[in-house]
């Protein structure tokens, strides 16, 4: 799979990051958000993997823009945070068009479950 990860904490993209690779994955790096949103504009990604709490642009701005071109229907989101985040809102950015959300500390082998029940719906 063709993977994008968008996160500004270099441990936790690392970490991922690595263990998609480890897994066969290509997975480019992006760390903030306007460099992910151009990622997106410019590439093909089997699903993006989205920080939503980074400084200047955040994940939610990224969804934002990608709803503004009409690209978020298109390209598969899998939103990540450690942040507090309601179940109401959970639901709203899936309503929106997010696949899903996922709490950090995530487990890795959770993490690619997710992946590829989105890459299979």
């Amino acid at each position: 799979m063709h993977l994008l990860l968008i996160e500004d904490n270099d441990s936790i993209s690392g970490m991922i990051a690595q263990y998609l690779r480890l897994k066969g994955h290509d997975c480019i790096v992006a760390d903030n958000g306007k460099d992910g949103l151009a990622q997106i504009l410019s590439n093909n990604y089997d699903v993006a993997l989205l920080d939503l709490a980074m400084p200047e642009f955040s994940g939610y701005d990224v969804i934002e823009s990608l709803e503004t071109t009409g690209k978020l229907k298109e390209q598969k989101l899998i939103v990540l945070t450690a942040s507090s985040i309601t179940e109401g809102k959970m639901k709203e950015l899936e309503k929106r068009g997010v696949y899903t959300c996922i709490k950090k500390p995530v487990q890795l082998n959770d993490l690619m479950k997710v992946i590829q029940s989105c890459v299979d719906a």
